[in-house]
């Protein structure tokens, strides 16, 4: 197929990397079954998801130990301060262009004011620089993710996932008593536990995390990941809660929503 045409092998094609330490920063490893989908493609445009904002040109090399994106990850990576620990979804949504959304150590995901994305170097283009629009800068976090521990899948009464403390605080998790989550098409009720910590308190999932968990056939090494899609109001009815759509990828890369 030639390339930049839209190939439907690769439409909404989705991966995700974890920055470990010890990583180069001039070069990102993909997934060998996505390499295997890009053939003999050695061009791709990296775009923060969601913002509408500037394309990266990436070249794509390869080695005895698969492809990875080359010249052009550095400049991207430094950028977007990508950090050890950051966890990175990548999305090929139309010919050679894969949108990337990133989350940071808080579990959330990051999200960019003007002058960190376009003052840096705005679009990269042909090893050029042109204007572009920048990612918008949201003021609350709407996203975070969590990799699934022993603790977040213990024995029923002592099972728990806490939530970020920049997400609880954004949301107003100190005077909620439950939130919905949605997955498949199901919802589950699931009551917030609130607890003391040296920093302030911090709010789990407690009662219904255990059910969600079996329901879905959750397990050790599975990112799941929680998006806000209904602010819930102040009262205590249960059209007040809030309600989190969960996407979860699986330890062997499938992907389940």
């Amino acid at each position: 197929m030639e390339q930049g045409m839209a190939d439907p092998r690769l439409s909404d094609f989705e991966f995700f990397k974890i920055l470990l330490p010890g990583m180069s920063k001039k070069k990102l490893r993909l997934p060998s079954k996505f390499a295997a989908e890009l053939g003999d493609r050695r061009d791709v445009k990296l775009r923060l998801a969601g913002g509408g904002g500037p394309l990266w040109d990436v070249k794509i090399v390869s080695n005895d130990d698969g492809m990875y994106l080359g010249r052009g990850w550095e400049q991207f990576s430094h950028v977007h301060d990508l950090r050890e620990g950051n966890l990175l979804v990548f999305r090929y949504d139309s010919a050679d262009v894969l949108n990337v959304t990133i989350f940071d150590r808080s579990t959330c995901r990051k999200h960019y004011p003007h002058a960190a994305v376009v003052a840096a170097g705005t679009s990269v283009c042909g090893g050029s620089t042109s204007a572009g629009r920048s990612s918008p800068s949201i003021a609350e976090p709407s996203y975070f993710a969590v990799t699934l521990r022993q603790c977040n899948l213990g024995t029923k009464q002592n099972q728990y996932l806490n939530v970020p403390v920049e997400f609880q605080d954004a949301h107003g998790y100190a005077r909620r008593r439950r939130v919905v989550l949605r997955m498949g098409g199901r919802s589950w009720a699931v009551n917030l536990k609130r607890g003391k910590r040296e920093h302030g308190d911090r709010t789990a999932f407690k009662y219904g995390w255990h059910q969600f968990c079996v329901d879905n056939g959750l397990d050790l090494g599975d990112t799941c990941f929680f998006r806000v899609i209904r602010e819930g109001g102040s009262g205590d009815g249960e059209d007040d809660d809030d309600v989190l759509k969960v996407e979860v990828r699986k330890k062997d890369g499938t992907f389940v929503a």
